[in-house]
């Protein structure tokens, strides 16, 4: 359980960081050390070179001998075999070249050392000096590696002969293994022990996570007002929280909606139920005349109805939910359309006396459902005609900008308190029944929404309690699927 859990996934992943970046820091502070002591070996040759270069040249010049090779030759060998004992010199071997690569001079004990490159020979015969790696063989026959510096002595202009210093690499390569080896051991070492503080960091980051799971935990469906206590801080654990707070938050408000409206659909279901029954039973009871019994007929048809109004929104909601609703895409005369929603609606608002203008100043023609958009702006036209206190007005607008249909419905109705505007498209949601008097099961505006959404476009609304409400939707003319 502990290999699946965020706490060790924290760990493996903090542990194989450190582990990728020792490794990298191991792989070029390697790299340095060997640089540096290469060049350490390098300037000690160098700096013997140079000894040598100008002992010899100085005392040969000294003796006056300077235009006599032979005299040369046993002062260098003299200066060589009495040097040898040098501690300084004891790990590096002394050769002089004539400049056809002829040994002039060497110490007794000097390995053999394969010539250097041609290329870098000439080069030293023009004057410059020459740092190579080269194998080469000592006297008892063990071979070895040196590094090998020429440099040229040159008079009046031309080289006259070459000194030639090399010392083994030996040391430099059991330098760097012993480097090697120390951070072989101490890399693993140093990764465990950072496991850890880093098996208390893990448990430290995940701590009000594991705090927020109790509170959870404790959170049914009659304890929804149960909050998460939220960090004093600005992180990812603080929005978490907030997260969580606010879906808890969201699920008491769904499950109020849903227990009200299941109060509410059990009261509308039961009452056209019980007038039919009554209706029924009344017929049944006693003989009526014929326009009695059309009179009883029509009622019990318009309790029907809305009965049936009520299963068919319901049913839509349902199908909106799992996809399941077929939007038929073609072009739609949507200025056609809202005029028809208009008319429809004109009768009930002529009931309260209130007036419907209308502003639509293109011909809005997009891609849509015909059917379900009439249903969209039904909603919305109902919805205003309800909440609009008797002499008062409904515009709807239309027009096209930047390849979007921007329709307003705007009533002068009782309006909705701003604490409320976020969930008036909660399905189930009613504003305060106090406030408009009518009744509902809050699906008209969630239908509304689905719609909308269903074709790639939005609605929102702004409103103010008193002074009425504004629905904008907005609506793509081309649909992007």
């Amino acid at each position: 359980m502990f290999f699946k859990s965020i706490r060790f996934k924290i760990l493996a992943w903090y542990m194989l960081i450190l582990a990728v970046t020792l490794f990298s820091f191991s792989i070029v502070l390697y790299g340095i050390f060997n640089t540096v002591l290469v060049n350490n070996l390098d300037d000690l040759l160098s700096s013997r070179a140079e000894g040598v270069t100008d002992s010899v040249h100085t005392y040969w010049h000294d003796k006056d001998s300077a235009t006599d090779m032979a005299p040369f030759l046993n002062i260098a060998r003299d200066w060589v075999e009495e040097k040898r004992k040098d501690p300084e010199l004891m790990k590096i071997f002394v050769q002089i070249l004539s400049v056809k690569a002829e040994r002039l001079v060497s110490t007794k004990s000097m390995p053999f050392i394969a010539p250097i490159p041609k290329s870098d020979f000439e080069d030293v015969l023009a004057g410059d000096d020459s740092f190579n790696s080269l194998g080469g063989v000592f006297i008892d026959g063990k071979k070895a590696k040196f590094r090998v510096y020429t440099r040229p002595v040159i008079e009046d202009g031309k080289v006259v002969y070459m000194v030639q210093v090399a010392g083994p690499i030996e040391l430099i390569s059991i330098a760097s293994g012993s480097l090697m080896v120390i951070l072989f051991i101490l890399l693993p070492l140093t990764i465990i022990l950072a496991g850890i503080p880093g098996v208390l960091l893990a448990g430290l980051t995940l701590k009000p996570v594991n705090s927020m799971i109790n509170t959870l935990r404790q959170i049914t469906a009659e304890n929804l007002k149960l909050k998460i206590h939220i960090p004093d801080t600005k992180d990812e654990v603080r929005r978490l929280a907030d997260t969580f707070n606010d879906m808890i938050e969201r699920l008491d408000r769904s499950f109020s909606s849903q227990q009200n409206f299941i109060k509410d659909i059990s009261y509308e279901l039961k009452a056209p139920i019980f007038v039919l029954r009554g209706e029924i039973a009344a017929v049944l009871n006693k003989r009526s005349s014929e326009d009695e019994y059309k009179a009883i007929l029509s009622k019990g048809l318009e309790e029907l109805d809305k009965f049936s109004r009520i299963i068919e929104d319901l049913i839509v909601l349902a199908r909106f939910d799992n996809s399941q609703m077929p939007i038929e895409i073609k072009k739609v005369n949507l200025t056609q359309v809202i005029e028809e929603v208009l008319n429809a609606a004109k009768a009930a608002a002529e009931e309260k006396d209130i007036v419907i203008s209308s502003f639509l100043q293109d011909v809005v023609i997009l891609d849509g459902d015909e059917e379900r958009l009439k249903t969209l702006f039904t909603n919305l036209v109902d919805n205003a005609v309800k909440h609009t206190r008797r002499n008062g007005k409904i515009v709807v607008a239309a027009h096209k900008s930047k390849g979007f249909a921007n329709i307003t419905v705007s009533d002068t109705g009782i309006g909705i308190p701003e604490d409320e505007l976020s969930y008036i498209f909660d399905r189930f949601y009613q504003v305060n029944r106090s406030r408009s008097g009518k009744s509902g099961f809050g699906l008209g505006l969630s239908i509304a929404k689905s719609i909308a959404e269903s074709h790639k476009g939005k609605i929102a609304v702004e409103s103010q309690p008193g002074e009425g409400s504004t629905f904008t939707v907005v609506l793509p003319e081309s649909y992007p699927g």
